[in-house]
């Protein structure tokens, strides 16, 4: 989602202009241009679109639709933003973040459809000038201690998103205001930070899943060009905005759009005039390589000098500018940071262990999100580890016991003889300075290209293409593939038919080798032929998943009737899992001696309905059609091959079936569909990027 921040160049941003074409590009009209028009809204003052709201302007226009200043019947006044395009993809973002609150981040109220069935958002106002605003200032660099202060704000509202697992991925000037609409007599206002809507859950499995467009290009950290779009994106744009506060200039400047992305990747920051222990911050923070780079947005503040850690900046407030951001209620709501009336406040000092614990579950549940397993797997998850927890109470039970009365010792002293020494000298670092006013910003002249234009991901572009491409081409490409498919799955099917027979068991080699090259063939076409209907078209997984479930029962059917042709039994490894009447179909198969005796002897032939049902599932409860797409991280990950394995070993626990000619098929299938799907491989992705930066 977009919050109602929009890209800096906006007329949000002033009320002079009072509006921006889509796109989010700077005015860049020299002083020889005509001045630029108003731009127009649909919604004119006093309409009232939505029930209980009046809009009274519109401030702006963004790539997702439009934003106006608002006020409810109440007169509480809120940024009401309506949704024109890629709703799914802003609605999705909006309602990740809706129930996140802290001081240093926009509000979002809610969520509304209006009598037109158009979607809005409520969120809120804030009154205040822009990070960019402040920095156009300072033209040669802010002050130090503002600088400080504004780092410190930002790190903790990023900080809060990092570490609800969630990353922001536009991190810039442009989207960090101060709001100083509730702010009390002599106190400086609160820094807030929009347009986190935009964010994804961080992964570490699927960091490069992302599909939505990311960042803003003076502001991109090098790994974007690859795809990968991890927390450490927010810290290389931090570093970048650090930067340009202490020298009033961004890192990497060019002419054109291809030439600032070439230097994030390739150049080195000019630090001369950076000192320290700026110029270590700013250099570890642009690290080209994200392992090498500092790991997190609290690791900036700790390198900050301790001496004047909080300063204050007070500026005047000035009147309103047309929605320069869109912020709080004036009426209502507390003030943030105390006035020069109040006591200091007392410091917050957590307790060590505590806080590595914390840290530990909040990256656990991170790493929960980021799998993104299926709901089915989830729930089976959810209830393994209560069955095994309860299972292993008297084990772990008394040992949490002990820990718990230990900790419990520790704290009592930690809390009576460490913590007020330390919350006084913390106390004493966050001691509130005062500051001069902010002086109003001056135009500066327009830089000769367009300013942090925000150009569209590689993966949205390459599914653009994959739409426009003709039938006759993709029925084509799909021939090609499913034709070198047929022949891998020969080959391996023969390496596997020889160790499935070769072992315990006894089979019938040209039998098996030739029910696995029809089972695992069938299988990767149906794979392929799913991916090439539903890939850049399908926006949700259920017709995919329908599909496969379809495609598996008929594999289930084939497999039943070529072994019954051809009077083959399947060999079974009795180590590899339970009997069929251990497992939780038996009372399904209870009327199936045979399959029971077939264990015993070592060979097995499942009857029509043990095999619909068992390929069916097996297709369609992993997300098979993901090996198969075009903008795939990778053209083969022997861990997709081991996770399917051990997804068809599971499966038989629920539903028997011979093993492990189950975990062979779904071996098979996941590596041969891999190797003779098409791939983007990065090669080309470059050659995009530069593509598009020429243009």
């Amino acid at each position: 989602m977009n919050l109602p921040i929009s890209d800096p160049g906006q007329a949000a941003l002033s009320g002079s202009n009072g509006g921006q074409a889509d796109g989010g590009l700077d005015d860049g009209a020299g002083p020889d241009l005509p001045p630029r028009q108003p731009a127009k809204f649909l919604y004119p003052s006093g309409s009232k679109p939505l029930d209980g709201y009046t809009i009274k302007r519109g401030v702006g226009r963004g790539g997702f639709g439009e934003v106006y200043f608002a006020t409810s019947d109440a007169g509480k006044e809120v940024a009401l933003k309506l949704i024109r395009r890629n709703l799914d993809v802003e609605l999705r973002g909006v309602r990740h973040c809706l129930n996140l609150k802290h001081q240093n981040l926009i509000d979002l109220y809610d969520i509304r459809v209006d009598d037109l069935d158009d979607q809005w958002v409520v969120m809120e106002y804030v009154s205040g000038q822009s990070l960019e605003e402040a920095i156009e200032a300072h033209p040669n660099g802010m002050p130090l201690e503002l600088v400080e202060w504004w780092i410190r704000g930002i790190a903790g509202g990023v900080g809060y998103l990092h570490d609800h697992g969630i990353v922001h991925r536009d991190l810039k000037p442009g989207n960090i205001f101060l709001d100083a609409g509730g702010a009390a007599l002599g106190d400086s206002g609160t820094i807030k930070i929009g347009d986190y809507g935009l964010s994804k859950f961080i992964s570490c499995s699927r960091r490069s899943g992302q599909t939505e467009s990311v960042g803003t290009v003076h502001y991109m950290a090098p790994e974007i060009a690859n795809g990968r779009y991890g927390r450490e994106i927010d810290t290389y744009a931090l570093g970048v905005i650090l930067y340009e506060m202490l020298t009033g200039h961004v890192p990497f400047e060019g002419e054109s759009v291809g030439e600032v992305l070439m230097k994030h990747l390739t150049a080195e920051p000019n630090l001369d005039a950076v000192h320290e222990p700026y110029r270590e911050i700013v250099s570890r923070a642009l690290a080209k390589d994200p392992e090498v780079r500092l790991n997190s947005v609290h690791e900036i503040v700790a390198m900050l000098p301790a001496d004047g850690a909080a300063p204050r900046p007070n500026p005047a407030p000035g009147p309103d500018r047309g929605g320069a951001s869109y912020g709080s209620d004036r009426s209502a709501g507390p003030s943030h940071g105390p006035s020069r009336h109040s006591a200091r406040p007392r410091a917050t000092v957590e307790e060590p262990m505590y806080a590595a614990l914390r840290d530990v579950v909040n990256k656990a549940k991170a790493g929960w999100h980021d799998a993104n397993m299926p709901p089915l797997v989830q729930g089976l998850l959810i209830v393994a580890g209560i069955i095994a927890l309860l299972s292993t109470i008297t084990l772990w039970g008394p040992l949490t016991i002990m820990v718990g009365i230990f900790y419990a010792i520790y704290y009592a002293v930690w809390s009576i003889v460490l913590k007020p020494g330390l919350r006084a000298k913390a106390t004493r670092s966050e001691a509130p300075t005062t500051y001069s006013p902010l002086p109003k910003p001056q135009p500066v002249r327009a830089q000769p290209i367009a300013h942090r234009p925000r150009p569209k991901p590689w993966r949205e572009v390459v599914h653009e293409r994959l739409r426009r491409k003709p039938t006759r081409e993709r029925v084509t490409q799909l021939l090609g593939s499913m034709f070198a498919s047929a022949l891998l799955c020969l080959l391996v099917s023969a390496a596997a038919a020889t160790w499935l027979v070769s072992g315990e068991t006894s089979g019938d080699w040209p039998a098996v080798h030739m029910w696995l090259s029809i089972v695992t063939t069938l299988g990767c076409w149906g794979v392929l032929a799913v991916n090439t209907l539903t890939e850049a078209r399908a926006e949700d997984q259920a017709p995919m998943r329908a599909i496969l479930l379809g495609v598996g029962a008929m594999i289930g059917l084939i497999a039943f009737s070529v072994t019954d042709g051809l009077s083959l039994e399947l060999p079974i490894s009795r180590d590899m899992g339970p009997s069929p009447t251990d497992s939780m179909m038996d009372k399904a198969v209870a009327g199936h001696r045979e399959l029971h005796d077939g264990w015993k002897r070592g060979v097995s032939a499942p009857g029509a309905a043990v095999s619909m049902t068992y390929f069916a599932l097996l297709f369609a409860i992993p997300r098979w059609w993901r090996l198969a797409e075009y903008t795939r991280n990778k053209r083969f990950s022997l861990w997709s091959v081991a996770v399917l394995v051990l997804a068809a070993w599971l499966l038989h626990l629920l539903w028997w079936y011979p093993q492990p000619v189950g975990m062979v098929v779904a071996g098979t299938v996941a590596a041969v569909t891999m190797l003779a799907s098409p791939w983007f491989p990065p090669s080309k992705r470059v050659e995009l990027a530069r593509a598009r930066a020429a243009i």
